[in-house]
């Protein structure tokens, strides 16, 4: 008897061709489901680049890369302020969409991709990867099996010394495309984290600072966050300080950290003196959520971070804009 062939592999596209679009596409190859086999740029000489580095088709324009049948889906890693106008155009042209956090930058712009998405039935996943790490996973079960007791506040920090080195001209650098800084690109990673474990926020207040005034960035940047459930918490943000990425949930059992990234798992009893640590297992949540939106094309699943989660932490920092520019607690919009 022969063997059954192998199904084909989702063929998908990458657009905008920085440093975390080739991450991007090392994740799909990591799944085993699913190719890169096309990328675009406005810039000719960096996709012409790009394709000879990671054997695939350069296209001359966004519209061509959509017309090509061969191509299943695009991947977004794009400026902030263009993924939802590009969300729109994939799904127009019926291609299934995996788009990097921040989502938009916009409720409403995020309602129209969101829209657009369910309008021509394609799939719509965020690239929200951080609550995929297992220590984060663990901190869930903890929460919900009720071995935290009652949880009452979390915590969270995460910060990069990338702006240091940035270019000024670079559109990363632009507030309008990174209000509120590295809140923007790296603390939505948090809020996203926070909304899952503990449940919807009502409100933020929040304070921002530039004091480096190297771009128009701010350095760093403080959330005081209310839950509807009356849990509270705080995250704090910078471009400018070591890199630190970690989130702590406590409870009136025993409080419990992620650090290090997802490396390391920190558990503290109330008879603790000191956190003492959990095992952890290792996971490239870059390839697992990937694998998930190939799965998702494939129908075998749908996406854990779709659209309407997107929304919910583009919501949180609207009010956290509105709130940085004129001080007080803004009550962040329900958006489902």
């Amino acid at each position: 008897m022969e063997e059954d062939a192998m199904p084909e592999k989702v063929k998908l596209a990458v657009v905008g061709l920085g440093w975390w679009g080739a991450e991007l596409v090392k994740g799909v190859r990591s799944t085993g489901i699913a190719d890169v086999t096309a990328c675009f740029a406005r810039t000719a000489a960096s996709r012409d680049e790009f394709a000879a580095q990671h054997g695939m088709k350069a296209a001359t324009s966004y519209e061509g890369l959509l017309s090509d049948p061969d191509i299943d889906g695009v991947i977004l890693a794009t400026s902030h302020s263009s993924h939802g106008d590009l969300t729109v155009q994939a799904a127009s042209a019926g291609k299934h969409i995996f788009v990097e956090k921040p989502f938009t930058l916009t409720v409403e712009a995020g309602r129209r991709a969101i829209k657009a998405a369910s309008d021509a039935r394609v799939v719509l996943q965020v690239g929200h990867n951080r609550r995929r790490q297992p220590a984060n996973r663990r901190i869930k079960e903890m929460i919900d099996s009720g071995d935290m007791g009652l949880v009452v506040a979390v915590e969270a920090h995460h910060a990069a010394g990338r702006g240091l080195a940035i270019d000024p001209a670079h559109w990363r650098a632009s507030r309008s495309e990174s209000p509120l800084s590295g809140m923007t690109g790296m603390g939505v990673h948090q809020i996203d984290n926070m909304l899952w474990l503990i449940g919807p926020i009502k409100s933020v207040m929040a304070w921002s600072n530039r004091l480096l005034k190297r771009t128009e960035l701010d350095d760093a940047t403080v959330l005081v966050i209310e839950f509807h459930n009356g849990v509270v918490g705080s995250l704090v943000t910078s471009y400018v300080t070591p890199s630190i990425q970690r989130i702590g949930v406590m409870g009136t059992v025993r409080s419990v950290w992620n650090e290090v990234d997802g490396k390391r798992l920190m558990v503290q009893e109330l008879s603790d003196k000191e956190p003492n640590p959990m095992p952890v297992d290792p996971l490239d949540t870059v390839a697992d959520q990937l694998h998930e939106f190939a799965s998702s094309i494939l129908g075998t699943t749908k996406p854990e971070t779709g659209g309407l989660e997107g929304l919910r932490v583009v919501a949180v920092m609207e009010a956290a804009i509105a709130a940085a520019d004129r001080g007080g607690a803004v009550e962040v919009e329900d958006v489902g």
